[in-house]
């Protein structure tokens, strides 16, 4: 394979160029070995100059599609030293035809003669202008290539500032797009953890009230990360609340979904759970499409879960889907807990995920505010899995008052 430095022609005519002088500086060297007369001297370094560019030439065309390796450095020195061989002899044949065209002139019959006392000389020295020749041609793939390394470094540096400026806008996006990790209304409190695995998270949470006076809260995990995540959450957030006006937390599921189903690629997807809570009555409506089932936490310390009739399929997969929605009710006190796949599937130090039981077993008592109650689950599970985060944590919890 031809070396890119070599399929630039201006390189080649450069390249030639700077070895001419060296055949006229031998011709005027065998002319002053010869003594001939000025004129035949000035001709005689014609051929001489057309012998070593013919020498350069050869080494040139070998050399480019021979690279210099550890592995082959063997083969290419012995395919050089023929090289080297060859085209000295043939250049010493060509040279030596054009002197004899000259000999036939009366003034320069010298010429001739003078090349042909000198041709032992001439091959040994055009030999090592080809070995020379060779020399200059792996010099210039080594500074070619460390040009090429300099630029590929200064081109994955801007590669690696552009995508921690995405990261940066992306992680900014997201942080502007999450509500206050604490909220209270009257008859429920709230509170939302998010900690992210990378700079950026796949997680995000909301809430918003209704015109009829009732609390929806979402939980849901992005596929993907980066920015692209961050613009798949923008989307969601501004749309849930235009579908969440009308209809129960299924038709909203299944209007959303085929609404993804057009905008996102093919592996991007939105794991999503919906509660509807109305505060005066403790009626919960809940919508699942592919989260964990969520976790009732009752006052005297009870834990159940409420789990969600299929299909549970993430959005955005597949149209037509037709979500079903679980309806329970809070009493006074209960704590209603959302959370993302990130938490009972972290992994323990041996490599097991903790699990959705031992997860259960981790809540802590209904005890304090519901911030300092998510602070203590949270502590409690990074103090029972292993220290880096592979997945994002999110989780939201609501409370009857």
């Amino acid at each position: 394979m031809t070396h890119p430095v070599f399929q630039d022609r201006l390189r080649l005519v450069t390249y030639l160029a700077a070895w001419l002088p060296a055949g006229a500086l031998l011709a005027a060297l065998l002319v002053y070995i010869g003594d001939l007369a000025v004129v035949p001297a000035l001709v005689f370094a014609l051929p001489v100059a057309l012998f070593y560019a013919f020498v350069c030439l050869a080494a040139w065309f070998p050399t480019r599609s021979t690279p210099l390796t550890t592995s082959s450095a063997a083969l290419a020195a012995l395919k050089h030293l023929v090289g080297a061989a060859l085209s000295s002899a043939v250049a010493q044949l060509v040279g030596g035809a054009w002197a004899g065209v000259l000999a036939r002139l009366p003034a320069f019959a010298s010429v001739d003669t003078v090349y042909r006392q000198q041709a032992p000389l001439l091959f040994l020295v055009g030999a090592l202008v080809y070995l020379l020749a060779v020399a200059a041609c792996y010099l210039m793939i080594a500074v070619d290539e460390s040009r090429q390394a300099e630029k590929r470094a200064l081109e994955a540096e801007k590669v690696q500032a552009l995508a921690a400026r995405d990261l940066e806008l992306a992680r900014t996006i997201q942080q502007h797009l999450l509500p206050p990790a604490e909220q209270a209304g009257e008859g429920w409190c709230l509170a939302a953890r998010n900690q992210a695995a990378q700079l950026v998270a796949g997680d995000f949470y909301d809430y918003f009230r209704l015109p009829d006076g009732s609390l929806m809260v979402a939980i849901a995990d992005v596929s993907g990360k980066g920015i692209a995540a961050s613009l798949v959450t923008a989307t969601v957030k501004a749309v849930l609340p235009l579908l969440a006006v009308e209809g129960t937390v299924d038709a909203i599921l299944a209007r959303l979904n085929e609404r993804l189903c057009l905008e996102l690629t093919k592996r991007t997807f939105v794991a999503l759970a919906l509660a509807r809570f109305e505060p005066d009555t403790g009626r919960l409506e809940l919508a699942n499409a592919g989260l964990p089932d969520p976790y009732v936490v009752c006052p005297e310390g009870g834990v159940r879960l409420l789990e969600v009739p299929q299909p549970r399929l993430p959005l955005g997969l597949r149209p037509g889907i037709e979500y079903q929605k679980l309806e329970s009710s809070l009493a006074a006190g209960d704590r209603l807990l959302l959370v993302t796949d990130g938490l009972p599937e972290a992994p323990k130090e041996n490599g097991e995920p903790i699990g959705y039981d031992q997860l259960a077993a981790f809540l802590p008592n209904p005890d304090g505010a519901p911030v300092a109650w998510l602070d203590t689950l949270f502590a409690a599970l990074r103090g029972a899995t292993a220290p880096e985060l592979e997945d994002d944590w999110t989780a939201i919890l609501l409370e009857r008052g």
